[in-house]
């Protein structure tokens, strides 16, 4: 005859002792009325001094921790097993409660990142405030500026070939007399491929329009069929 032992369940160390104490198996709802928890508190607080008070009532259960581990045992040896309003509770040792004091403060940030912070902290020592510079009024660039300066001066005569010869001329717009360049290719590697940019100063001259001096073209539309004018 031999018997099986494979469906036993491992053996449980029970917990070690503790400063924290779980008070289980409060059924009753009333014992977590203010004035029944302040009366149970009062009778353990009269054989040993508690640290910290925690009734869980969605639990069923109070958290009770004390200064030391030998005032745990003496409150579990009173309490285990003693009805409570009618329930008999059972009293397990819990994790140990850390009673001392500690800073739970946060660490200061890496001082190189402190301006990352919104809003930035105090400046760092030795920081001097200088006023900044005012706003630039300058609208146009340089080269620009100075360009636009010199649309009334007399006209270049070193200006690279343009694509129009001289003796072509735009259809409904007159020459000019004075023009400025404004980009020229021997000033900007001397590239072939690129084309000279100038100003012509047009001021005081007509500009007429091509498509204002063709004539309207007069065309007859045939007449559709009759067929189609049939309602």
């Amino acid at each position: 005859m031999s018997i099986d032992l494979s469906s036993i369940p491992p053996l449980q160390q029970p917990t070690p002792p503790s400063n924290t104490l779980l008070i289980t198996n409060l059924q009753d709802a009333e014992i977590f009325r203010a004035d029944n928890l302040q009366t149970i508190k009062d009778l353990i607080n009269a054989s040993a001094p508690i640290h910290s008070w925690a009734p869980l009532k969605s639990f069923r259960r109070i958290i009770a921790s004390f200064f030391d581990e030998d005032s745990a045992i003496r409150i579990r040896q009173i309490l285990d097993g003693e009805a409570i309003m009618g329930e008999r509770v059972k009293v397990y040792f819990g994790q140990p409660t850390n009673i001392e004091p500690k800073d739970e403060h946060l660490n200061l940030p890496d001082a190189g990142k402190l301006f990352f912070i919104s809003p930035p902290p105090s400046p760092p020592h030795g920081w001097e405030m200088k006023l900044e510079d005012a706003p630039n009024k300058q609208v146009h660039a340089e080269d620009l500026a100075e360009a636009l300066a010199k649309l009334h001066h007399k006209p270049r005569t070193d200006l690279p070939a343009s694509p129009i010869s001289d003796g072509e001329q735009e259809p409904g717009r007159a020459r000019s007399g004075s023009s400025t360049t404004i980009y020229h290719p021997s000033e900007h590697g001397c590239s072939p491929n690129l084309p000279a940019i100038s100003v012509e100063d047009l001021t005081g001259e007509s500009n007429i329009s091509p498509i204002e001096t063709e004539k309207p073209i007069l065309a007859h539309t045939s007449r559709p069929p009759v067929e189609l004018m049939e309602t």
